[in-house]
């Protein structure tokens, strides 16, 4: 049904106005309602074997329902907590739990597991079984990056359904039969699509683990935030996980025009380069030479290097595509008060694609870099792999795609780098930045969505740049884990060091520097844009990719897509079990 109309039904005697094309399941969530179920997820084709959504209703009185199979229809009558439908659920979970090991203490689904929560609210007794549980196989290995648990899984064959359905890679089955059944990649065939880690977040209970996050931390000690994932053009939305200044996974973010509840394996990984080969102090001097002397210093020898340099020709600005949006602005106003005659761009190098979320373009800004250039009127050059740079002074904000044969001219570099690299070797000034994962910014994707990302990492090495700020202009002396800030703040601190006084001291006022210049951004500040962002009707491209997700003229107003039981409808969700 692509089109759906609206109707009245009743549920537990409250009035509900539903989608026609709702099950009862989502219907009932419009008012609060949670119907509890295993095998259900609404990005998936009905299975209807869990069972523990089964409810009465007035059109089939005398016996239960499936209310994930069942539509909302007008005049419905749907109870939802009869004597009849509470006995189901807990004999349906006391089935569910015959030979499911008592192993929560070391499941790192343990906090956030389906199976624990409805044992709590629709079970909650000791088992009467007093036989053996079975044994089946535990900690097989089914790709790079994941494991399974056979004891621990009941059989909702969401996975299934997901490999076959979105993935469109039909890796994994159900081999066997009765309570021998269990789910297994065909033999000499390993799990190895760019989108099984999607399987871990559909299942509801520790079947299936990822092999990057297995045993690194329990849920309820990380803090999850908003943010861009960072692995390619798509800008994917997601939900960084941390605690203190480590980030320890990525989950996907719904948003309907971009990701939609999904994302792909490399893009998991992105929170690897927050944690790991940072440039972690201010510093200077090349290779052996180079020196940790601390931010102010460093700017300090920055400008030293700079002011002779000034207004004399001979100066390039690169940005990798790696960049902010702020970072972007901030480097172009430097380059403009220092006099830079030529600016640069590039970033990593083209990877793989395909038809669905993976874009070849493996950073997540380089229209947003071009946007930004376009309104301050700077004609941006691309360098090309294997191309030198032939000024004799480069001032880098970020370094990716800066290779050391590049570089070989460069007699003065200045580079404001994430991770240590062949260019932070080379430069004369390194300055840490914030990755994106720590910082307050815009990114925009392939398509043209200005999408906002927020600090996820809270303990971050790159503290509130505000307050960061604050702190240095009080001449307070603060310990941190290291020197990084934003991009935007270290061309401040040069341009401050230079005499110049456009006090850029927030996110808010670095996105401000390009949003005033920019017609299309008119009236747009950076607290005003929505968290599933905006769509630039310049930049969308002519062709789209065949199962693409793409901005709707209409919003859709079916059920809330993978929502906790029991939350508002509307409020956002990831792509996980719930």
């Amino acid at each position: 049904m692509t089109e759906g109309k609206t109707v009245r039904l009743e549920i537990d005697g409250k009035p509900v106005e539903a989608d026609s094309r709702d099950n009862l399941i989502e219907a009932a969530r419009r008012i609060g309602v949670s119907i509890p179920y295993f095998c259900y997820h609404p990005r998936l084709s009905i299975a209807g074997q869990c069972r523990l959504c089964l409810v009465e209703t007035s059109d089939a009185p005398g016996r239960l329902v499936p209310g994930c199979q069942v539509r909302a229809k007008e005049g419905l009558k749907v109870t939802t907590t009869s004597p009849a439908v509470k006995d189901n659920q807990r004999g349906v979970m006391e089935f569910h739990l015959i030979n499911h090991p008592v192993d929560c203490a070391i499941c790192d689904q343990s906090g956030e597991c389906k199976l624990q929560d409805y044992y709590m609210e629709y079970d909650h007794q000791p088992s009467r079984i007093r036989t053996y549980k079975l044994n089946k196989p535990k900690r097989e290995v089914f790709g790079p990056q994941v494991v399974y648990d056979a004891e621990r899984c009941i059989m909702c064959t969401r996975c299934v359904r997901f490999m076959g359905e979105v993935a469109q890679e039909s890796q994994l089955g159900v081999v066997q039969r009765g309570s021998w059944s269990l789910i297994a990649t065909f033999p000499g065939q390993p799990l190895d699509s760019k989108y099984s880690g999607n399987t871990v977040d559909v299942c509801p209970v520790g079947a299936l683990l990822n092999r990057d996050f297995r045993f690194q931390s329990r849920v309820w000690f990380v803090n999850k935030s908003p943010a861009i994932c960072t692995g390619c053009s798509n800008g994917c939305n997601v939900y960084v996980e941390s605690r203190g200044d480590r980030a320890y996974r990525v989950l996907p973010r719904r948003n309907e025009e971009v990701n939609q509840v999904w994302m792909c394996d490399e893009g998991r990984l992105t929170y690897h380069e927050t944690n790991e080969g940072r440039v972690e102090w201010a510093r200077t001097g090349r290779r052996d030479a180079a020196e940790s002397v601390g931010p102010r210093l460093a700017v300090e020898r920055a400008v030293e290097r700079i002011r002779p340099l000034m207004g004399k020709g001979g100066f390039a600005i690169y940005l990798s595509a790696q960049c902010t949006n702020e970072e972007a602005a901030a480097a172009f106003l430097l380059g403009r008060e220092i006099g830079a005659t030529r600016y640069l761009t590039g970033g990593k190098p083209p990877g793989d694609s395909d038809d669905f979320l993976i874009r070849a373009d493996k950073n997540p800004n380089a229209k947003g870099v071009r946007l930004v250039a376009k309104a301050f009127g700077v004609a941006l050059e691309e360098l090309k792999p294997g191309d030198p740079v032939t000024e004799k002074a480069l001032l880098a904000f970020r370094t990716d795609g800066l290779g050391a044969a590049a570089l070989l001219p460069v007699e003065l570099l200045i580079a404001v780098a994430q991770n240590e690299d062949p260019a932070t070797a080379h430069a004369d000034v390194a300055l840490p930045c914030a990755s994106v994962y720590e910082q307050d910014g815009t990114l925009v994707n392939w398509y043209g969505r200005l999408q906002r990302t927020w600090p996820s990492i809270t303990g971050s090495r790159a503290d509130a740049a505000g307050a960061a700020v604050a702190r240095a202009d009080a001449g307070v002396l603060t310990m941190r884990k290291s020197d990084a800030a934003p991009g935007w703040l270290w061309a401040e601190r040069i341009l401050a060091g230079l005499g110049f006084t456009h006090a850029i001291r927030t996110p808010q006022m670095a996105f401000a520097l390009f949003s005033e210049r920019a017609a299309e951004l008119s009236g747009l500040t950076l607290d005003r844009i929505p968290d599933d962002g905006v769509v630039l009707a310049s930049q969308l491209p002519a062709e789209w990719p065949k199962r693409a997700p793409r901005p709707t003229a209409r919003p859709e107003t079916r059920g809330p897509q993978t929502t906790p039981p029991g939350t508002k409808v509307g409020n956002e969700a990831s792509g996980g079990s719930r």
